[in-house]
């Protein structure tokens, strides 16, 4: 095998490295050099004194390898000397204008990089310097700027920057490692990583084995070269670790459709699709292992737990579930708007506080139901406090729909007391390839959590728990089918669902009427 040269021993040396050096100038085209649309190049400029650099790993291969993380803080980010205040209040009548950092990024001399066999794919909001499949790089760049549509939208504009400059950051996808290294487009000082790591507007990431996660790496590191760049000059207080590695995982999770177009945010709906990622088979495994964790306990995950990509499936599945959750999501996003400033945490809180009773009851479930395809909208629970049961011969009945979760039955159970459930009616659990019609017994060929599909089942929810277990009351279901008689183990709203997958409530059709009444022999 030939062995490839050292660029650091060869002539083109010192072409090369005097243009990586950052003397002014750009250079030519590389061949092949796919582009997406026209880059528009910022000048480098001085480096501002207070200019913030973060080295953030990108999350670990979910399939095999641990990710690698190295701050040592529980949060992410650091304070600019250049603060500007939030308003006014500086002494002067009006608001100081807000800037993003100046553009510091190396020029490259792209010619003698391709040469060396380094060819540059750019877009307006990416330069890509990278050494794997030509057909695979080019349509890395257009990804980013279809994501930086995304970011604004959610996030708002960035803040232009002293210079006037459009916003662009520089990646370097790395198949060959130290063919970069000889290359010198990997900094000294930049600390290792296992696979990525951005600093400012430039990110470095090794190769991966998987497409759609090669795509979703490099989604995620200009994710974080964005959010670091939309503070601007101003301080902002230190984000959460949490949240500022569940947002780039939010963003990373993308599907692109048949058109081309790219859909960010998405739930993942099967492994082959999602190949490498395997963030819901991590939190699935964690369950069954015992490893729950609270809501608590992924917004306080220590920067040393991203070790491990463990850590990134809980703070992307936080940060799903509070961002697609209807009655989350609003609150949820005004967080993205605290970037710049000094109100992110205060807000957190609030937004924690205020939606506690019903995180409480939804978290545990949802994470114990996780599973590819997950439909948070259908599954999502409109909580209604029960009332007492009437006497007979008043009934108590109530439509349960098939295609949704947990739905409330209005009923209010007390602990220790027997009830008697019956159900009628038929309902539709598929379509195609022909309609299975199910009763709330449900049917024997197919089942789901070792239950029949279709069956009719109950749970009862403690409207003031006092402690975690009665947190989670919800996860002790009651098969119930057509009809039995139980024992309620909580005093508490009794709910009904009628048994599916997760993933598969769209296409379910038809309700079941239940009637509950307190048995006779709790009478007697």
């Amino acid at each position: 095998m030939q062995q490839r040269p050292n660029l650091k021993a060869t002539p083109l040396l010192a072409a090369v490295v005097a243009m990586l050096s950052g003397l002014s100038g750009c250079g030519g085209q590389a061949t092949p050099q796919p582009q997406a649309a026209p880059a528009e190049t910022a000048p480098s400029t001085p480096a501002d004194p207070g200019q913030r650099t973060s080295q953030n790993n990108a999350p670990g291969d979910a399939v095999s390898r641990p990710g690698f993380f190295e701050n040592t803080t529980q949060n992410i980010g650091h304070h600019n000397s250049a603060r500007q205040p939030d308003g006014p209040g500086d002494g002067s009548s009006r608001p100081q204008p807000v800037y993003r950092l100046s553009d510091n990024r190396p020029t490259h001399d792209d010619r003698a990089l391709a040469a060396f066999g380094v060819h540059l794919y750019q877009s307006k909001r990416l330069k890509l310097y990278t050494d794997i499949d030509p057909k695979i790089a080019q349509k890395l760049p257009p990804l980013i700027d279809a994501a930086y549509v995304a970011w604004e939208a959610y996030f708002g504009k960035l803040p232009p920057n002293r210079e006037g400059t459009p916003f662009q950051m520089t990646g370097y996808l790395m198949a060959d490692k130290e063919l970069f290294r000889s290359a010198a487009l990997v900094p000294d000082d930049l600390r290792p990583f296992f696979n990525g790591r951005h600093r400012g507007a430039e990110f470095w990431m090794n190769d991966q084995k998987y497409n759609y996660y090669r795509r979703h790496l490099v989604i995620h590191e200009s994710t974080h070269c964005f959010m670091e760049a939309i503070a601007g000059e101003r301080y902002y207080e230190e984000l959460p670790v949490w949240y500022w590695e569940g947002m780039a995982e939010l963003f990373g999770t993308h599907r692109i459709g048949p058109d081309g177009t790219v859909h960010f945010r998405v739930m993942p709906d099967d492994r082959e699709t999602f190949a490498g990622l395997a963030r819901i088979t991590m939190i699935r495994d964690a369950v069954q292992a015992g490893r729950y964790k609270s809501r608590h306990d992924v917004t306080r995950l220590r920067a040393e737990a991203y070790l491990k990509p463990q850590a990134y499936a809980w703070s992307w599945w936080l940060c799903y579930f509070l961002d697609a959750h209807s009655r989350y999501r609003d609150s949820f996003h005004k967080l993205g708007g605290f970037l710049t400033g000094l109100r992110f945490q205060a807000a957190a809180r609030e937004m924690f506080e205020s939606q506690k009773p019903s995180l409480s009851t939804e978290w545990p479930l949802f994470v114990h139901n996780l599973q590819y395809g997950y439909d948070l909208q259908r599954a999502s629970i409109d909580f209604q406090a029960g009332h007492a049961l009437k006497p007979p011969p008043q009934q108590n009945v109530v439509e349960i729909a098939a295609d949704r979760g947990w739905q409330s039955s209005g009923f209010l159970l007390q602990k220790g007391v027997t009830y008697e459930v019956t159900a009628t009616g038929e309902f539709t659990l598929a379509r195609k390839p022909n309609p299975w019609i199910s009763q709330p017994q449900g049917i024997s060929f197919d089942y789901f959590n070792g239950r029949p599909l279709g069956m009719l089942l109950a749970a009862v929810r403690v409207e003031k728990p006092e402690s975690a277990e009665q947190r989670t009351s919800m996860l002790d279901v009651v098969p119930i089918g057509r009809q039995r008689r139980f024992v309620s183990r909580w005093s508490g709203t009794l709910y009904f669902r009628l048994n599916d997958s997760w993933s598969r409530l769209a296409d379910n059709s038809g309700s079941v009427r239940v009637f509950v009444r307190r048995s006779a022999e709790t009478d007697r």
